[in-house]
């Protein structure tokens, strides 16, 4: 070290050398007791090579001292730098699962949304039909859904019944036809009601031009004895 030297002799090796406590360094030959030979001071000596490790290093190199605490900077942030690259290297990996997963649950629901779209649209073309064939349904019954006046209209055209033509009227015409009625009533009674209001060519219907038929030969033959008895 250049800079080594006695403060009071300025020799540089060849002797034991100690430290003052007021921050002097003396040679074997210059230590003396109190006071300081350089500034006067009261001061105490201490050999330097019996000095403890954190005052021997005021003696070292400042140059070595950078460098080895350089070295042990370096080793510092190669030992952070190895541990960050260990954190940064354990995100990408569960960043790179993340996206996988994300990825299959985003087709998982386009494949979900796809079913139910297509799900949706059978259920609309289901619903058309069922509303098509609720209205076929629904036209018969508009259809025979009819007024009370359309319905005496139609059914007085329905049932014409047939009306025999009489000769001018008489006295003793309204005398037989008086006797006639008296007599078709009594027979009525005793037949019973036959006469419906039916729509034509159904059997209730024949059934009643029938007993028609069989009333009108009754009173024409109640007319012939009529006209058979003497006057």
């Amino acid at each position: 070290m250049v800079w080594f030297h006695c403060n009071q002799c300025f020799k540089r090796r060849g002797s034991t050398f100690a430290a003052s406590s007021c921050g002097h360094i003396f040679c074997e030959a210059c230590v003396k007791s109190n006071p300081c030979t350089v500034c006067g001071a009261s001061c105490s000596y201490l050999a330097i090579n019996e000095m403890k490790p954190q005052e021997k290093m005021f003696f070292n190199d400042p140059v070595k001292l950078i460098q080895s605490r350089l070295e042990h900077m370096c080793q510092i942030v190669i030992f952070q730098q190895m541990q960050m690259e260990r954190v940064m290297a354990q995100f990408k990996h569960k960043s790179a699962e993340l996206e996988r997963r994300l990825k299959e649950v985003t087709e998982q629901s386009y494949r979900q949304l796809s079913d139910l779209q297509r799900e949706n649209a059978d259920l609309k073309k289901q619903l058309l039909e069922v509303k098509k064939e609720t209205m076929e349904l629904k036209k018969p019954l508009s259809q025979w859904r009819l007024s009370p006046g359309q319905f005496q209209t139609e059914g007085t055209q329905r049932m014409s019944l047939p009306v025999a033509v009489t000769s001018p009227v008489t006295h003793r015409s309204r005398t037989m036809s008086h006797i006639g009625s008296a007599e078709s009533q009594r027979w009525n009674m005793h037949r019973g009601p036959s006469l419906s209001l039916n729509t034509p060519g159904s059997a209730a219907s024949v059934s009643s031009h029938s007993s028609l038929h069989e009333y009108n030969r009754g009173e024409a033959e109640l007319r012939t004895r009529k006209t058979r008895r003497p006057n």
